[in-house]
């Protein structure tokens, strides 16, 4: 490899790199004792901005055309036949980056509300850009291998974000289920790349979809596509492999909890579309045979059976769990859950219109779900209680607060003029367009969303409706000592700004969601 292409190859990875390089720098300034928290947050948060517009650049962002690090010509190009990347750039992949991105940006800038001496912050930052670097790896994997190790570059930097803290005994616990199923789950994943190597001789997805054609779905292949399923619904949070979730969400701090429900578990998502969409669905052997005889076999429809139920039971179980909870982060662990079975069903239905609502349904869970957690932190620096019962008088206390709580739960429980509104309507939509069972499939996700309006609708009516706790209407407002109402100028600022995107999107989407559409169509038309 010649210096120019060393050289072209990093401008390629300069998102990444930049991203990389503000986490380092983190630690850095940890060990030479600059501990401030605007400080070392700061690093970070100007090196997911910066990376963002890059990100946009190579999507095509007009004004945005000098910073573009990806030559056009490089984006969306078909491999060479024979050919077995460890990475390839799809207009897809960039729409997850920035999806990505837009995560750890919010958390983080709302995390610089903290205490300025906080312990540990270096730690969090630092631990955030390293996450991020995961996921940006895991939107241009072309390899099973290498897919699989950017997930664990994110998986373990979120194990120790849960606990790093180390003060009480929740978080550490909460971080310890979180490594032991995380373990589970790698080994279930790995273990099935290793199954499809045996089967196929390769685990680049390309080559696995060209071999596939011939040689058909062995038992071999049947087995390893099973495990990878198990491994990355672990991941991913769909039922029954949902379990460890809530009890992480709830016992890791809440800034860390709207990273892992809005960041992190899209690195899940898009592992399945990479895995399951072009190597499997789209692969249509000649004639079919037995799984068990090592003759060709058409593996989508019985993947998209499979999945098709987990996203229902994912749906179902996390709203109904959802409406028996007291507790608010348990009960937006829930919904969490039940949102990543909407998710999925753009998988399990598999045409250009599906993956293009999936992929707005995920935008939309980032921004409504990332926001409401940043909410929840915020408040309970107030002094509000866990329980949604401590809720109740606070819109007349904090009106501008749960205003924007409000737009944000309305969005997750697909209200019009939302965000949420739109994403399950094209989602549901291209659900219909597909006729067949997936009719049942939309209909399912219609059931779901009027469920998930009655546990929504006893939080507003908590905060609208009843008295505080002491049944005195006019309790005085709370108090704190930060700015912008008691949340930090920080954390105001990235809820302001994932609330006016929910609300912005959901009446003129085209903007967004016109050029995923057009990067689901180029994903589907690339096989993989």
């Amino acid at each position: 490899m010649s210096v120019t292409d060393v050289l072209a190859t990093g401008a390629e990875f300069a998102p990444v790199l930049i991203v990389l390089g503000s986490a380092l720098l983190a630690f850095l300034l940890d060990v030479v004792g600059v501990r401030r928290l605007e400080a070392v947050g700061g690093v970070v948060v100007a090196g997911t901005g910066v990376a963002f517009l890059l990100v946009l650049a190579d999507l095509g962002l007009g004004f945005l055309g000098p910073l573009r690090t990806i030559p056009a010509a490089t984006v969306n190009a078909v491999p060479a036949a024979g050919a077995s990347p460890l990475y390839a750039f799809t207009s897809f992949g960039l729409v997850f980056q920035a999806l990505f991105l837009v995560a750890a940006f919010l958390v983080g800038l709302a995390s610089l509300s903290r205490d300025s001496h906080e312990a540990g912050a270096p730690i969090f930052y630092g631990l955030l850009g390293l996450a991020t670097v995961g996921m940006l790896l895991v939107a241009v994997a072309s390899d099973l291998i290498f897919l699989l190790l950017a997930v664990e570059v994110t998986s373990l930097a979120t194990y120790l974000l849960v606990g790093y803290t180390r003060r009480g005994a929740r978080p550490l616990e909460a971080a310890m289920k979180f490594y032991i199923i995380g373990a589970a789950s790698s080994t279930l994943s790995f273990f099935g790349a290793s199954l499809l190597y045996g089967a196929y001789g390769t685990t680049n997805l390309y080559r696995i979809a060209a071999v596939a054609g011939g040689v058909g779905y062995p038992v071999l292949a049947l087995l390893g596509y099973g495990f990878l399923i198990a491994g990355l619904a672990f991941k991913t949070t769909l039922v029954p492999f949902h379990a460890w979730a809530v009890d992480v969400y709830d016992g890791a701090p809440t800034d860390v909890s709207a990273f892992l429900a809005g960041g992190s578990k899209k690195v899940g998502v898009f592992a399945f579309f990479l895995v399951f969409l072009g190597p499997v669905l789209y692969v249509h052997p000649g004639a079919p045979g037995n799984p068990f005889s090592g003759g060709p076999i058409a593996l989508g429809p019985i993947v998209q059976l499979t999945l098709a139920v987990l996203a229902v039971l994912t749906m179902t179980v996390g709203n109904v769990l959802a409406l028996l909870q007291r507790e608010m982060k348990r009960l937006l662990a829930y919904s969490s859950i039940s949102q990543a079975g909407y998710i999925l069903l753009g998988i399990a239905i598999g045409t250009s219109p599906a993956l293009a609502g999936a992929t707005f349904q995920a935008l939309a869970h980032v921004l409504s779900k990332g926001a409401a957690f940043l909410v929840v932190a915020g408040v309970a620096g107030l002094g509000v209680g866990p329980l949604v019962d401590d809720w109740r008088g606070l819109g007349s206390r904090r009106p501008l607060t749960c205003a924007a709580f409000s737009l944000l739960l309305l969005s997750l429980a697909g209200v019009p003029l939302t965000i949420g509104f739109v994403s399950k309507f094209v989602l549901f939509s291209a659900a219909v367009e597909a006729q067949g069972y997936f009719v049942w499939l939309a209909v399912a996700g219609l059931l779901n969303s009027a469920l998930s309006v009655f546990y929504y609708a006893r939080i507003l009516r908590a905060m609208y409706f009843e008295a505080p706790a002491g049944g005195d209407a006019g309790a005085p407002p709370l108090t704190s000592r930060l700015a912008a109402g008691g949340l930090g100028y920080g954390r105001a600022a990235a809820i302001a700004v994932a609330t006016l995107a929910v609300v912005a999107l959901g009446i003129y989407p085209q903007p967004v969601l016109g050029p995923i559409q057009a990067a689901a169509t180029h994903f589907l038309g690339l096989g993989a």
